[in-house]
């Protein structure tokens, strides 16, 4: 009813006329007089005129009283007092901008949070705690709390840009299932947004294009007698500068709507952001160091100096049997040397390696943390790191005198002190004859050399092997059957060679400055370490003869199968080429897994390269490639869905999942596998093996109305725990990362998108502005006609009260005779 309850407390002022009054009325005392007694007769017959004027002047000064007390409390008409005049419906649909750029704490130009990221900024409880998303929630309760108060019937539709866009993506074009409420009555209630109001900032990155076709659908489908729509962001500039798409959706409201923009964004401060952090490709065994990669870019319009960037390893071994819940991890965590960036310019990024070493088997994490800085959520990055006890290869040569096998074998197991984590274990060609999927499962990668034919059942077990994450690398000499070899291995379903093979072709002989290979086009992903050295890495190798391989026809049928599958990478790479332009080492990806093909065998005869120092770089980062595709992920972006695979022999369908959080205790989610959407009749496809299959997704859940869908979104280190088939606990750990982008906080020009948005007509405001028009434009109208009503009763008074009192008429002296009056 009042804006300011605190100063009601005045309307005891109502009670000062009336006190001035009895006063008064106690000064008349009875005296004997004859003037007086003349007066009291006359009084007697004029005392009811006489009182009706003192009590008008009395209740005129207390209405004037009481009429300034409410305007000094900002009266607002009591709730719907003035509802009799209005009768209409408006609908107003508020879109909260939640995507995680509007966890910005920024305070403004003149406040930045720190010049120096590398330094601490402000004390604790000097932190903006709010940033710009609780200024949008702010802006968000000051709209209910006039429409509260408010003329009319308010219906009012609040929807998350987060929750609009998972709704999307899983097909939904409902506005009601993404809005949070949806053409609700707006009352004097407070709960009707307490729910809203107890949000906090999305871990997902969108725009608002999602947010606004919903809203639009929802608009066009609720009747009213008039729409406003107000769009609470930050207008970030990777969002706003080319606004046709959201323009597009704007176009779908009717024209009658009102749109409103609040910027509840302040100009921003430095910040800086863990973009990726991943092992480097190579054999992740326990006991072998593994290589971290951390990259970190300044989306700040200022160079950042000094950076201190925190690792850490959480060790996930046999003492972690438990979930931990008073702690944000349940493994050992072990802090690393803090690494300094000295200086990173504006707008760029630097990567930065460190190293692990590990020494138990299991699935381990390692998490990057920078110092705080205007958006907390992107300093932190986490991954986990799988490793195994060493793994055996299987290498198979159709020479007799098996060099190629040697030469293969002695690089990935040089003995001594070294340990490369691959365990050679060379076969007859007479195994392959009679191997199986099933067989060849207990390998980690295959290498096949100079095979002079390949069977049907053979090249059906390498397609499965594969095609489920395997890794084959082939070396192509002189007793290998072209035709053979495309009848069973290129065909309609089997792609294990990268095209088809032809005639060997002779390289001529060269001048002595050229070198006969040269670095390919793809020779990054098995050559890194050599493109330093750039062609001379290859200028000792010599090459003879290698055959051709036509990669027309079979990129002609990859690109229909691209049309089919949009997810599958079939890119043939030229790792290698010859010095006459043709491909000599080639690599492509079948299904999971990975193929590798050199097009000269190892036998010494086509070419010298296993006596290269090349080879050797080539072979182990060959090997660290076909044993990825068995890898597991090191980590998932936290809007995907939540993939596990338990094979049945191993573990029980007792399982537990600990969302990632901060600020302990944390509290297990207890999964049911037979629930919807897990299924307990599946296949481990790694290994064929009947296996529990739990799969869980945040947009799934969001539709379901699912209230804990906000804990499975939160980025970080989570927890499995698992029951295994002898009772004891497995723990393991599973990284959420957010998607890049929001990081880049720069602003868009409003004038900008108002112009890009034409014909559409848009308000900007800031929400400190929207902040003091909702305090006042719910009682402006009823503040004029108070204002209006105690300037008319202030002139009654007056009136009044010079009609109620007495005056003495003044008289003309009579002059005297003969005289003139003075």
């Amino acid at each position: 009813m009042f804006l300011f309850p605190a100063l009601t407390i005045g309307f005891l002022f109502i009670a000062v006329p009336p006190l001035v009054h009895l006063i008064n009325m106690l000064r008349h005392q009875r005296r004997p007089w004859a003037a007086m007694d003349f007066l009291l007769q006359s009084y007697r017959k004029q005392k009811k005129w006489i009182r009706v004027r003192q009590l008008l002047l009395l209740l005129a000064r207390t209405l004037i009283a009481i009429l300034l007390i409410a305007m000094l409390c900002g009266w607002n008409g009591g709730g719907r007092a003035l509802q009799i005049l209005g009768g209409t419906t408006t609908h107003h649909v508020v879109i909260l901008d939640d995507s995680y750029s509007m966890g910005d704490v920024s305070i403004g130009s003149g406040n930045q949070i720190s010049q120096n990221i590398g330094e601490s900024s402000t004390e604790p409880g000097q932190r903006i705690a709010t940033g710009a998303y609780g200024r949008s929630l702010s802006a968000l309760n000051d709209l209910i709390t006039r429409l509260a108060s408010d003329d009319g019937n308010h219906q009012l539709t609040v929807m998350r840009s987060s929750r609009a866009a998972m709704a999307s993506r899983v097909g939904s074009s409902s506005g009601d299932a993404a809005a949070d409420l949806s053409a609700q009555t707006v009352t004097s209630d407070g709960r009707l947004a307490a729910r809203i109001m107890s949000t906090q900032v999305s871990p997902i990155r969108t725009d608002l294009s999602a947010a606004l076709d919903l809203a639009a659908e929802l608009v066009n489908n609720t009747p009213a007698d008039s729409t406003y729509v107000y769009i609470a962001s930050d207008f970030r500039a990777r969002d706003w500068d080319s606004p046709q798409r959201l323009a597009e959706s704007l176009r779908r409201l009717p024209a009658s709507t009102t749109i409103r923009m609040i910027d509840c964004a302040a100009s921003p401060a430095p910040n800086l952001a863990v973009t990726d952090i991943s092992p480097v490709q190579d054999v992740w065994v326990a006991g072998v160091p593994v290589v971290i990669n951390v990259t970190i870019k300044n989306y700040s319009s200022i160079a950042a100096q000094n950076i201190a960037m925190q690792a850490r390893v959480v060790r996930y071994g046999s003492s972690a049997t438990v979930v931990d819940p008073t702690s944000y991890v349940s493994g050992e965590v072990e802090s690393l040397p803090t690494i300094i960036i000295e200086s990173l310019a504006a707008g760029q990024q630097v990567t930065k390696t460190f190293q692990v070493f590990i020494t138990q088997t299991g699935t381990h994490a390692i998490e990057v943390t920078l110092p705080d800085d205007a958006l907390a959520i992107d300093n932190t990055r986490s991954c986990t790191l799988p490793l195994s006890d060493v793994e055996k290869v299987l290498v198979i040569d159709g020479d007799l005198d098996t060099r190629g096998a040697y030469h293969v074998a002695s690089v990935l197991d040089p003995g001594s002190q070294v340990r490369i984590g691959a365990v050679p274990d060379v076969k007859p060609p007479a195994f392959l004859r009679s191997a199986t999927w099933e067989s060849l499962a207990a390998y980690r990668a295959i290498y096949l050399i100079d095979l002079p034919e390949i069977t049907d059942a053979a090249a059906e077990a390498l397609d499965q092997y594969v095609r489920r994450g395997g890794g084959l690398a082939w070396f192509l000499g002189k007793r290998v059957s072209s035709k053979q070899y495309n009848e069973v291995l290129m065909t309609r379903d089997r792609r294990l060679l990268p095209g088809l093979l032809d005639d060997p072709l002779p390289l001529s002989i060269g001048d002595e400055t050229e070198s006969d290979l040269r670095l390919g086009e793809s020779s990054q992903s098995l050559l890194a370490p050599l493109a330093s050295a750039g062609e001379t890495a290859l200028a000792l190798v010599g090459v003879s003869k290698s055959w051709q391989i036509d990669l027309e026809k079979v990129e002609d049928e990859n690109e229909d199968r691209d049309e089919e599958n949009s997810n599958a990478d079939t890119r043939i790479r030229q790792v290698i080429d010859r010095r006459d332009g043709l491909p000599w080492v080639l690599q492509h990806n079948v299904g999971e897994g990975r193929v590798v093909t050199v097009l000269s065998g190892l036998d010494g005869e086509w070419t010298n390269w296993p006596g290269d120092p090349s080879f050797v770089v080539f072979m182990l980062q060959s090997n660290a490639l076909l044993w990825s595709g068995a890898a597991s992920p090191t980590q998932r972006f936290i809007d995907d869905p939540l993939v596990r695979v338990l094979p049945q022999q191993e573990f029980t369908g007792d399982v537990s999942y600990v969302p990632a959080s901060n600020q302990p205790p944390r509290v297990a989610i207890e999964i049911k596998s037979g629930a919807e959407g897990n299924e307990t009749d599946q296949v481990d496809p790694s290994s064929g093996r009947p296996a529990f299959r739990i799969r869980l997704d945040p947009k799934e859940m969001m539709i379901a109305g699912d209230s804990s869908v906000e804990q499975w979104l939160r980025p970080g280190i989570s927890e499995w725990s698992m029951m295994a088939v002898d009772g004891s606990m497995v723990i393991t750990p599973t990284a959420g990362v957010i998607r890049i982008g929001e990081g880049d906080l720069k602003r868009a020009d409003q004038a900008e998108i108002s112009q890009s948005l034409l014909p559409i007509e848009v308000k900007f405001m800031t929400s400190n502005a929207w902040s003091n028009q909702n305090q006042t434009a719910g009682n402006s109208a009823l503040s004029l006609l108070l204002l209006g009503l105690l300037a008319a009763f202030l002139a009654i008074e007056q009136a009044l009260a010079y009609w109620a009192s007495y005056h003495v008429r003044g008289s003309t002296p009579t002059p005297a005779s003969g005289g003139h009056a003075r």
